[in-house]
């Protein structure tokens, strides 16, 4: 292997497929990046056996050739080089030579031969759709996924196909989070992907603005930009029937700004318990909209917040950390707020937008 390229690009592309790497004491080969020279390509791959990544660059190949490198070793290098911008990089003697105008280094690789082939999948269910709405759709509910491995049906983001749209969903049985994204997606499909590795398409992808081919089967989703393969597994099982607990009427609704709700929650969370427990108060009669808190090590606070109410009176405590995770995906400037009884699940989306609900089951105090 002999190559020429940027700095900067390989750097990138180092930290980009390094951060897939993990450390294994059984298997070091998985700490470990691929590096393979080719037809004018730099190839680099990273697996953890969970996910896997491959990125490509372009690269003047003099020789081509492969090897396998610690990625700790070569991220650490890469992140202290300044100035020159062109890197050279030669397999010699079975171990990586890399060197710009001022520096060089030569680190020690590891047999390619042991590197675990990253799958991919020939058939199967495929969609296309723009990075963006892909990071969208994940980055509007993963954070209700539950974070314990005990049902990791519920540890994950749902994503299905319905009348040629692609919807998101994720639960930890205490809140939900719902996105739709627009499309025409012909076949009908739905994959359980678990919240880490969805936390990780959302990176990768999140600066992307290619059209990403998507392909799916009944244990794998890969993941297909020009330059970035990318691929999981997914969770087998059965994602709960969640739209059975989204209300179909409503005893209260609360129409108020965004920007308001958030600040009056912010400020009210400062004086909860360790569980974020606020209360939520609506009046109608006196068309006041009331959030508080209050803590005896802290002391308490208490904001009317203008609103548009119409139905019954309101009494009821969440957690503030819920309603804070979700505000930030409804696109609109103005809330929603739906109650339907003490015990009942409150839902939130915004004004004119169809798009995004959430739901938080009050806590019993």
């Amino acid at each position: 292997m002999k190559v020429e390229c940027t700095r900067d690009k390989f750097k990138e592309c180092v930290m980009q497929v390094g951060k897939i790497s993990a450390r294994n004491l059984s298997l070091p080969i998985l700490e470990s990046i691929l590096i393979e020279a080719k037809d004018r390509v730099l190839i680099l791959k990273a697996t953890n056996l969970d996910i896997g990544m491959e990125v490509r660059m372009p690269a003047k190949v003099e020789k081509a050739g492969i090897t396998t490198l610690p990625a700790d070793i070569l991220s650490a290098f890469l992140s202290g080089l300044t100035g020159d911008q062109l890197i050279k990089i030669e397999l010699v003697n079975n171990n990586l030579s890399l060197s710009t105008a001022r520096n060089s280094t030569i680190i020690k690789s590891l047999s390619a031969d042991d590197f675990p082939i990253i799958p991919k999948i020939e058939e199967g269910s495929r969609f296309s759709i723009e990075a963006h709405k892909l990071v969208a759709g994940i980055k509007s509910v993963v954070y209700a996924a539950a974070l314990s491995d005990m049902k990791p049906e519920i540890s994950a983001v749902y994503i299905y196909t319905e009348g040629g749209d692609l919807i998101f969903a994720a639960t930890d049985s205490f809140r939900l989070a719902e996105k739709k994204v627009q499309g025409q997606l012909k076949d009908t499909m739905s994959i359980i992907l678990p919240f880490k590795n969805a936390n990780e398409i959302a990176r990768i992808f999140e600066q992307n603005n290619d059209v990403l081919d998507v392909r799916l089967s009944k244990n794998q989703i890969s993941i297909f930009s020009p330059t970035i393969y990318f691929t999981s597994r997914v969770v087998g099982g059965v994602f709960p029937d969640y739209r059975q607990i989204i209300p179909k009427e409503k005893k209260t609704e609360v129409t108020v700004l965004k920007k308001d709700l958030i600040d009056s929650i912010k400020i009210s969370n400062i004086f909860s318990d360790r569980l974020n427990q606020i209360n939520i108060k609506v009046n109608p009669e006196d068309s006041l909209f009331e959030i508080s808190s209050r803590n005896q090590d802290k002391g308490e606070s208490a904001t009317t917040v203008q609103a548009v109410i119409e139905g019954e009176s309101v009494d009821v405590t969440v957690n503030a950390k819920y309603v804070l995770d979700c505000l930030p995906f409804v696109l609109s400037d103005s809330v929603h707020v739906i109650f339907n009884g003490r015990d009942r699940p409150i839902m939130m989306r915004g004004v004119g937008d169809s798009s995004f609900l959430c739901l938080v089951m009050p806590m019993n105090v």
